[in-house]
């Protein structure tokens, strides 16, 4: 990663300023004796709390080592293991290290810790004032160079470049009828993507994105025709390189923050998707029904704007409106901001712990062309519910969806959602028809199986279905799914170093079309996905 700044010697003038003057936990210098004190025990620190927690162990509460383990995995602060045993004048010592540890990361870069960490963090330590009194001032007064920092200093325009290329290897089979003659072929595909990040004021960030790529859907009628076999990379744009994103990020309000997108807006970028070890493209599922719920899918990498605000450490929402690409900036009518297609979504999340991860959603998109309505994923019907060969109906739709993560131990992590779309056709601002659609998906992931940063993962899943169709439009009343498809995918993520991860894995759906039995056979791919960052 590439970094151009022009007031690093402010910078390290600060940083030295912070360092010399922190009381710091770990050691302190005895002048007198010209020597380092070693840092003081966790009874030492407050002569009142040791004598009773000599008769005594008090409890703390699971909640707060739980934050306190979290902040220390995510900015290794250099805490000892912390269990459910401990003292909370040893806890609040812990406390201590790990402020030390944070003023030095604000002091060298105000952005590199979280606002909500210190939010949380801040809690904690109210909660110990007893057990270390001087903690009440040394968060004070670390506020106060946070904010010195923010009014005095001058901060100079800072842009990171980095980038991630993806080479894939990618073979199919592929029997659209019974006793057709097997297709198959391999393919070589790449994606190369290049983000600017630039910052003005340390808090904000506009994202540039470059993109390239050759990656053909495996979907077409000559291929496999079903959208269950598309790739989560997929894209064809002949690898002529364009502007694919195009975000701004800033903070509003308190615990607020704003996204702006004028191309390539993403809900699953933009909010938690629950599913936090498959999502990415680059590392996560290989396939594009099995990283995110396809509800995340309706903003259509167009304009769009998000604004997440967080009430409390447990609870948190997110409201977002999408235009799909190529329609924001049409002055036609039937275009624009307002007037065509569009997408949005409303997302509350709860956080009761660290450990467990849940959502509620709901979107309304609508679909001039009448196709869409799944994000591409699914049955033909199901994106497309009322178009048949001579009509194109306009649709739209509300989309329900309950989503959930849980780590179940430190290397395993269950993932998944259901979700429900109620679709309706528009003729004339009246309803001619409705179709119900489901999906659902279960996903498994086991972390540092065989080395450190490997991920195996399983996931297992209906890709989406439609289960019920009435309309007074000629022939669609019969376009319904008898049955129901079966995604089964497994990976094997091999990180070889922080820039080359190295992902085989492979797909089977059965039933593709979610058609009567019979009707064509599944669909196997195999892929291998080598992944570059810098």
């Amino acid at each position: 990663m590439l970094k151009f700044r022009t007031s690093t010697f402010y910078w390290s003038l600060l940083s030295i300023a912070i360092i010399c003057n922190t009381n710091s936990a770990l050691a302190q210098y005895d002048a007198a004796n010209a020597s380092w004190k070693s840092p003081p025990a966790a009874n030492d620190l407050n002569p009142e709390i040791a004598k009773s927690d000599q008769t005594s162990l008090l409890a703390v509460p699971d909640r707060d080592i739980q934050i306190l383990k979290s902040i220390n995995d995510r900015y290794r602060c250099g805490i000892a293991d912390i269990n459910k045993d401990i003292s909370r004048a040893d806890f609040a010592n812990n406390i201590a290290v790990c402020l030390t540890s944070l003023e030095v990361k604000l002091a060298q870069n105000p952005s590199s810790v979280a606002a909500e960490d210190l939010v949380q963090l801040k809690e904690v330590t109210n909660l110990f004032m007893d057990e270390v009194s001087y903690l009440g001032n040394r968060v004070e007064t670390l506020e106060k160079k946070v904010t010195s920092i923010q009014k005095t200093s001058n901060f100079s325009t800072t842009t990171k470049l980095n980038g991630e290329v993806i080479v894939g290897l990618t073979t199919f089979s592929s029997q659209v009828q019974p006793g057709d003659t097997n297709r198959g072929n391999t393919v070589f595909t790449n994606r190369i993507r290049l983000n600017l990040d630039t910052t003005f004021t340390g808090k904000d960030r506009l994202r540039t994105r470059l993109q390239s790529r050759n990656v053909t859907a495996l979907s077409g009628s000559t291929i496999t025709g079903t959208n269950t076999t598309r790739l989560g990379v997929d894209g064809n744009e002949n690898n002529n390189t364009s502007v694919s994103k195009l975000e701004y990020t800033m903070p509003v309000f308190d615990k607020s923050k704003l996204i702006i997108e004028t191309v390539g807006s993403e809900f699953n970028d933009n909010m938690p998707n629950f599913n936090p070890q498959l999502a990415s493209s680059g590392s996560g599922s290989l396939t594009r029904f099995g990283r995110f719920n396809p509800v995340y899918r309706l903003s259509g990498d167009g304009a769009g704007a998000t604004l997440d605000h967080r009430f409390s450490p447990e609870f948190s929402t997110a409201i977002s409106y999408a235009i799909p690409g190529g329609v924001a900036n049409n002055p036609n009518n039937g275009a624009g901001v307002f007037g065509g297609d569009y997408a949005g979504i409303v997302q509350l999340r709860y956080q009761p712990s660290t450990n467990l991860d849940l959502g509620l959603s709901y979107a309304r998109s609508y679909h001039s062309s009448g196709s869409g309505v799944t994000g591409s994923t699914g049955s033909s019907i199901a994106n497309s519910p009322f178009n048949t060969a001579t009509v194109s109906s306009p649709t739209v739709a509300n989309h329900y969806s309950f989503l959930a993560s849980t780590k179940l131990s430190p290397g395993f992590t269950l993932s998944g959602w259901v979700g429900l779309t109620n679709a309706n056709v528009e003729t004339g601002g009246s309803s001619s028809g409705s179709a119900d659609i489901y999906n659902a998906a279960i996903t498994a992931a086991f972390s540092d199986v065989g080395g450190k940063g490997n991920i195996l993962g399983f996931i297992v899943g209906v890709p989406p279905t439609v289960s019920n169709v009435s309309s007074s439009i000629a022939g669609v009343n019969n376009r319904v799914n008898p049955s129901s498809a079966l995604h089964l995918e497994t990976l094997y993520k091999v990180k070889v170093s922080d820039n080359l991860e190295f992902t085989p894995g492979v797909l089977l759906i059965t039933n593709p079309e979610s058609s009567a039995a019979g009707t064509r056979g599944s669909e196997f791919v195999g892929t291998i996905r080598t992944t570059f960052k810098f």
